[in-house]
């Protein structure tokens, strides 16, 4: 591993994102990878020493209206295409017509699904509506709970610097 390695910045809801100290920086899209290195290396330069003072932050669903709840998710929740493609899905703002939507490709993905209907609970009971738009979103909707177990294992993996290949191949076996 070099000295120089940065392993607090990130990239976040489409912008560098620092995991110590919240810092961010929004990326246009599209970007050359020439540029876009470049807005790395000095992102990295500005947050070389910053302390932790950041910490994730998460939803307060008590008494809290769908509407208050979809609001925080907007604003703070991490937002991956497939966790929008949900939102899309289950606010009503989707129809068949506008074409196949994104699911999750690997237990990262599945990771923001799963925190996007932390933010917004009253959804859970409404996933059902995400199976009739692809034969790969069903078998999520099938496999939920299992997927959401198997999620609670990875996170646990991830926090010893392990990967979660049994979920990613399970995901696989899923369609995505």
């Amino acid at each position: 591993m070099s000295k120089n390695k940065i392993e607090h910045t990130t990239i976040r809801n489409e912008k560098l994102f620092c995991l110590n100290c919240g810092g961010q920086h929004p990326l246009t899209m599209p970007i050359s990878i020439k540029e876009m290195t470049n807005k790395i290396d000095a992102f990295n330069v500005l947050h070389k020493d910053c302390q932790k003072t950041w910490t994730e932050p998460i939803a307060d669903i008590n008494g809290k209206t769908l509407e208050e709840n979809k609001n925080w998710w907007l604003l703070h929740g991490e937002h991956g295409i497939s966790s929008k493609n949900m939102f899309a899905v289950l606010s009503g703002g989707y129809k068949k017509s506008d074409g196949k939507l994104m699911t999750p490709s690997d237990p990262d993905d599945f990771k923001r699904c799963s925190k996007l209907l932390q933010a917004v609970p009253q959804w859970k009971s409404e996933l059902h509506k995400l199976k009739p738009i692809s034969e790969t979103w069903s078998n999520l909707v099938e496999n939920w709970d299992k997927l959401e177990t198997m999620l609670n294992e990875a996170i646990e993996l991830w926090s010893k610097g392990k990967g979660a290949k049994e979920m990613y191949d399970f995901m696989k076996t899923l369609g995505c």
